[in-house]
């Protein structure tokens, strides 16, 4: 079988960080003869065009999507011989010339937790290959450059008040510690008769006291007496206070009185879906430089979004093992939720489960000073390491 055509899916967007952040998850090709369908699985939401190119002797569609972070090959069916994936590239190679006939793509739908993008194939003439490549080359060119220009502001944003310390000298970060329920919320009951209000708000009083004594931290409390404060509203408390890190902490339950341990919840792909909603409806509006073209204000608000995401489980990342050498976790410990509290566009955000006041051993530990110090200590280490480590990027700027 002759490879002389290709589809190329270009994917632009922040290098991902970390290993574990990856957009495509998921690749599949079904076809039995010349109409073909490619799907891709991933794990935020994607806009893409289909553009044909021509160019070397190879046929290409190519589309902008965001960016992966590991490589990947299979087989192919139908009109396809094959793929193969490297971060920023995802490349078809095609027995036929083909375009693509129809394009969909969905949003986390019942037990399908991942976004989907859907391109369908069909064989088309050389001729009017040829004619549509010369009119898309152009359009993809141009789009390339404002992607281009868009990842630039987009990371200048992202890192925005990092800079303003390197350019106006040291700041204390802020820091925004939520201590979960309170007042007329009283969480999760513990066995020997405690309350998760309780626990959580000793438990971030402790943490405040712990890095404001280091001098280096700007540190908020959502609150710090007895009181409720609805979820919107600690959001948007994070938000108007600069915050450059959010942390909420809770006390699980379980069914079972032997589930025991710590554990981390970065945003989930079904919360992703939230954001947009909730952000129109409290105005949590991403601050946009004056200037921009309009049409590229909505890549710029994606790119943020992500480096949020990014930055969260990058945290999520230092301060498992800190947790674990501090007392018990559970396994799978960072886990993916759709907390409202994970919800703000442009904060890095985790919820941190401190142990299960359903299980007697933590629901002790949670309640004696001594062990909600220790499990404090080994969230205000791995803010140290976060922040050492954001730093040191800005640094090599």
């Amino acid at each position: 079988m002759t490879k002389f055509l290709s589809i190329l899916l270009i994917i632009l967007g922040f290098t991902s960080l970390s290993p574990a952040i990856a957009d495509v998850t998921q690749v599949r090709i079904v076809g039995d003869g010349a109409p073909t369908r490619i799907t891709l699985w991933t794990d935020t939401a994607e806009s893409a065009d289909g553009l044909l190119t021509e160019g070397n002797g190879e046929r290409k569609v190519v589309l902008l999507l965001a960016q992966n972070g590991y490589s990947a090959a299979g087989e192919g069916n139908g009109g396809v011989e094959s793929w193969s994936l490297e971060p920023g590239r995802l490349e078809f190679t095609l027995d036929r010339p083909m375009a693509v006939t129809r394009m969909l793509r969905l949003p986390p739908t019942g037990k399908e937790r991942a976004y989907r993008v859907i391109l369908d194939l069909d064989t088309i003439s050389p001729t009017r290959y040829t004619v549509a490549a010369r009119r898309d080359t152009k359009k993809l060119a141009k789009l390339e450059t404002q992607f281009a220009e868009a990842r630039a502001d987009a990371k200048k944003l992202a890192g925005a008040a990092t800079a303003t310390r390197k350019a106006t000298g040291p700041r204390k970060h802020v820091i925004v510690i939520d201590a979960g329920h309170g007042g007329k919320d009283p969480g999760a009951l513990a066995v020997n008769g405690g309350k998760e209000r309780d626990i959580t708000l000793k438990a971030a009083l402790a943490l405040r006291d712990i890095l404001e004594q280091t001098g280096k931290y700007e540190v908020r409390l959502t609150r710090d007496t007895d009181v409720f404060v609805e979820h919107e509203d600690r959001v948007t408390m994070a938000r108007n206070w600069g915050a450059e890190l959010f942390i909420s902490l809770h006390a699980d339950a379980a069914g079972s009185a032997s589930v025991a341990g710590a554990s981390v919840y970065t945003i989930s792909a079904r919360g992703e879906t939230r954001i947009d909603r909730e952000s129109s409806r409290n105005d949590w509006k991403i601050a946009i430089e004056d200037g921009t073209p309009g049409q590229l204000n909505g890549l710029l608000e994606d790119l943020v979004k992500r480096e949020t995401k990014t930055r969260s489980a990058e945290f999520a990342e230092l301060l498992l093992p800190e947790l674990a050498a501090a007392g018990p976790v559970l396994r799978n410990t960072h886990r993916n939720a759709g907390y409202y509290v994970l919800l703000a566009p442009d904060v890095p955000a985790v919820l941190v489960e401190l142990g299960f006041v359903t299980n007697a051993d933590d629901a002790k530990r949670l309640q004696s000073e001594k062990g909600r110090k220790a499990a404090v200590t080994a969230i205000a280490s791995a803010i140290d390491a976060y922040f050492d480590q954001q730093d040191l990027r800005l640094a090599s700027n």
